[in-house]
């Protein structure tokens, strides 16, 4: 989510209310969630859904309580929360120390204790990486830097490996926004996708503009997961950044 597009979106509304503050969302959920907003960017990702309400429910629609989510790149927890609540097994990843820690107070507001919030940034092999950020009131963090901005070393690690140590269950669905760096994590996760348990639905927010500083493209990302028999169901744009639902193959988890 980049500041361009979303101070757009922010009117005036949101500035002149008083921060911090506490907002329920009943959109998703008819008892509504908890949210602590901080700075007027945090009230568009929270309150606007960050100009992806479309995108949010369709994944909140796919899930039941019998799935384990993967939320790549959780930010402050706008999908976590809420599939939580719906009794969904979540792991949420999320690197970046500022929406690590509202992503934590936002569970803990929800009463959401079962969540499993991971530290590392998911991605194509382990140890360490530089994450360039601008905190919980700016653009979104990413592996690569974009403009002038303030930095972080964090852990990077692959799902690969991850549930090679049984570090928590395989996921049915997977969720990814992780700001160019998709196609790292899908590199990290092929042992997983082309197993019998893959899982059946994937939510990636593709970069096209971001993929080419990771040696990477829109198309590459594509060929990937049609290669491991997901097919295609859904695209959307949404500025720079393209949305896309994709299903496995019925037939392949017979091969």
């Amino acid at each position: 989510m980049y500041l361009d597009g979303l101070l757009r979106g922010i009117t005036d509304k949101f500035i002149r209310r008083r921060l911090p503050r506490i907002v329920t969302i009943k959109t998703f959920v008819p008892a509504g969630c908890q949210f602590e907003i901080s700075t007027p960017v945090e009230a568009y990702r929270v309150e606007c859904f960050g100009g992806e309400k479309i995108f949010t429910k369709k994944i909140l629609s796919e899930l039941t309580p019998s799935d384990v989510l993967f939320d790549i790149g959780a930010c402050v927890g706008m999908v976590s929360v809420h599939a939580a609540k719906k009794g969904v097994h979540v792991v949420a990843f999320e690197p970046d120390p500022g929406y690590y820690s509202r992503l934590k107070t936002n569970l803990r507001l929800n009463g959401l204790d079962q969540v499993h919030v991971v530290p590392w940034a998911v991605s194509d092999k382990p140890g360490e990486t530089v994450l360039y950020t601008d905190g919980v009131g700016g653009n979104s963090p990413s592996l690569r830097k974009v403009g002038d901005r303030g930095s972080v070393t964090v852990r990077t690690d692959t799902i690969d490996l991850a549930l090679s140590r049984d570090e928590f269950p395989p996921p049915t669905v997977i969720k990814i926004d992780i700001e160019g760096a998709e196609i790292l994590a899908l590199r990290g996760m092929t042992r997983l996708l082309q197993s019998k348990t893959a899982p059946r639905a994937i939510f990636i927010e593709t970069h096209p503009q971001f993929l080419p500083l990771f040696g990477s493209s829109e198309a590459e990302v594509m060929r990937l997961l049609e290669s491991f028999r997901y097919i295609q169901k859904y695209k959307s744009q949404r500025e720079g950044q393209m949305h896309y639902m994709y299903w496995r193959d019925k037939q392949a988890a017979l091969i």
